[in-house]
């Protein structure tokens, strides 16, 4: 008997309630979406090869630029590579972005970036990245501290000294860090390096002192205040 209201009889055998559900669940599967297509790996980003140098060359290579700069389109990326000596290329993830890479020594790299800041900072910040051999993760983490050193920290900082740059000390409760800062009054600009260091295992309780990076930022309003 069909109860009132309702559009199909309720099955009355087990077996026909077995084949009400049956057809219910392959109704229900037709009705399921299908799967989302498996996402694509993203494709290897391609960084352009620049020169196999080593840390001494590529710390001469530094020091000219920074012997160069005085205002802000200095850091603008055809002079970056004019001074350092390496192609620079758009980088495919973000294209407001240069970048470079090379050997550096025996199984080192090194990385150029130069990229924007903020909007109302004038030139571009320059970053080259020393990376050692031997590289297991972040070098500044003790547990993973290489014994190698991509460019010892000591001539490099005494060279910037030597340049003009003022150097003071980062704070101590950060990563182990150091700044300098030149002023070009007559251009109304002050310019920052920032070297981040890690320390190499060379036997000592302290280690060496090595670069990690160096970037390079330019400032225009700093001035008015100091």
């Amino acid at each position: 008997m069909t109860a009132p209201g309702s559009d199909h009889a309720h099955p009355t055998t087990p077996e026909q309630a077995g084949d009400a559900a049956a057809a219910a669940a392959d109704r229900a599967a037709g009705q399921a979406p299908r799967a989302a297509p498996a996402t694509p790996a993203p494709a290897r980003v391609s960084i352009p090869d620049g020169p196999a140098l080593t840390s001494d060359e590529l710390q001469t290579r530094l020091l000219t630029l920074v012997a160069g700069l005085s205002t802000a389109v200095q850091t603008e990326g055809p002079q970056v590579a004019q001074a350092l000596g390496t192609p620079l290329a758009a980088d495919p993830r973000n294209p407001d972005r240069l970048i470079a890479e090379g050997e550096l020594g025996q199984g080192g790299r090194y990385h150029v970036v130069v990229g924007s800041v903020y909007p109302d900072v004038p030139g571009r910040r320059v970053e080259v990245r020393f990376i050692p051999p031997g590289w297991r993760g972040d070098p500044r983490d003790p547990e993973r501290a290489p014994t190698a050193c991509g460019l010892a920290f000591q001539p490099l900082s005494d060279a910037l000294v030597e340049l003009g740059y003022s150097r003071t000390r980062g704070p101590t409760h950060q990563r182990e860090r150091w700044s300098f800062r030149k002023d070009f009054p007559r251009n109304a600009i002050a310019f920052y390096i920032k070297a981040n260091l890690y320390r190499a295992q060379d036997g000592t309780a302290e280690g060496r002192a090595c670069v990690l990076s160096v970037q390079i930022d330019a400032d225009s309003a700093d001035l008015s205040h100091g």
